[in-house]
């Protein structure tokens, strides 16, 4: 018949196991992270949203939130995988910004829509979680954008002090 599985236990040798968890020390920083939490609210909020779309009669608005929550957690692994640093042609801010901006207005219509147009109770549903995700997505867009400002603030704080002694400088060596 069947072979009879080895006995658990003592007598059979520990199996070495792998790194498991441990092997993304990135993925534990991005997820203690504001950004972290945002981007699992984002997918978590874009879930919820698509499959109670999915149960209501404006199943037409169900794609939104599916490709929101795809794009949550591809944003929330690349950022986990240090994937930004690995490819620098990509200006991963900005793809960032454009999909919380899309997100956030996209989820803004939808939610109106369902809320306003259809009676049952998942499209209300499906119109209040689009409310909660067009928040949280335009918290997202004004963090990006605060950062985003600071960083250009920092560069052009530079490039003017430079400027500003290269011109002292060039000012010294004309009056000798």
């Amino acid at each position: 018949q069947w072979p009879r599985p080895p006995p658990c236990g003592p007598q059979t040798p520990a199996r070495p196991r792998g790194p498991g968890l441990r092997a993304l020390p990135p993925a534990r920083a991005i997820l203690c992270s504001l950004k972290g939490h945002l981007l699992l609210a984002e997918s978590a909020l874009s879930f919820i949203t698509f499959i109670c779309y999915v149960a209501s009669s404006a199943s037409a608005f169900f794609t939104a939130p599916l490709l929101e929550f795809l794009l949550a957690l591809y944003f929330l692994f690349a950022d986990a995988m240090q994937l930004n640093d690995k490819w620098q042609g990509l200006c991963w801010p900005m793809m960032d910004f454009l999909c919380c901006v899309t997100a956030a207005l996209i989820y803004f219509a939808i939610s109106i829509t369902a809320v306003a147009k259809y009676s049952d109770g998942a499209s209300k549903a499906a119109g209040m979680f689009g409310f909660f995700a067009t928040t949280v997505f335009t918290i997202d867009f004004y963090l990006i954008v605060n950062d985003v400002a600071k960083f250009l603030k920092q560069g052009d704080s530079t490039d003017e002090t430079t400027a500003h002694k290269t011109e002292e400088e060039s000012s010294d060596s004309d009056s000798d």
